[in-house]
């Protein structure tokens, strides 16, 4: 994908090429994924729309499918950034793309729960709970919000559905291939 582009030749094409075919393996399992979940369910992809769930992980397949969401924001989040230095889009990727990269720093790459930073004790807490949650035909992780009066409320800004945003990220960067 890279090889091709204004990147040819460079260093960063080819690091852009292996994460980024890791990142569209890890979305078309996922995808995979949540076609076998619907099905299942009995329903078509258009009534599975308005559906929302959570099973907290009791799923056959649940802990694959929060391994892919670890696994998709780590490398994720260093593509986001060689992308930007390699082709600095106009949009902020940074930004645009911030709920994956919260959820990575929070979750994925350094678990609140051990690394605090001033979160409060409820986000510490749901940085360990590691659940996949079903809403509008897709995985989704972070839509779980606790609140405590004695532990405060845990972070409402990593949310996020991997298919989605890796459909809205391969959108923003072929503008720039």
């Amino acid at each position: 994908m890279f090889t091709a582009s204004k990147a040819a030749g460079k260093p960063e094409a080819v690091f852009l090429n292996i994460v980024w075919s890791g990142l569209e393996h890890i979305y078309k399992a996922v995808k995979a994924l949540e076609a076998e979940r619907i099905s299942g369910m009995g329903m078509t992809p258009e009534r599975v729309r308005d559906f929302s769930y959570c099973s907290f992980g009791s799923e056959p397949g649940d802990d694959l499918v929060c391994n892919y969401f670890l696994w998709y924001a780590s490398a994720c989040y260093n593509f986001i950034q060689v992308f930007s230095k390699a082709f600095s889009p106009a949009e902020k990727l940074d930004a645009e793309f911030g709920n994956i990269i919260t959820w990575r720093h929070k979750v994925s790459a350094h678990p609140s729960w051990v690394w605090p930073k001033g979160d409060s004790m409820a986000s510490q807490q749901m940085s360990i709970c590691l659940f996949p949650e079903f809403s509008d035909g897709h995985f989704q992780v972070g839509g779980v919000v606790i609140c405590s009066p004695t532990h405060g409320q845990s972070c409402d800004e990593w949310c996020w559905c991997l298919v989605k945003e890796h459909e809205r990220l391969k959108t923003l960067v072929t503008k720039y291939l």
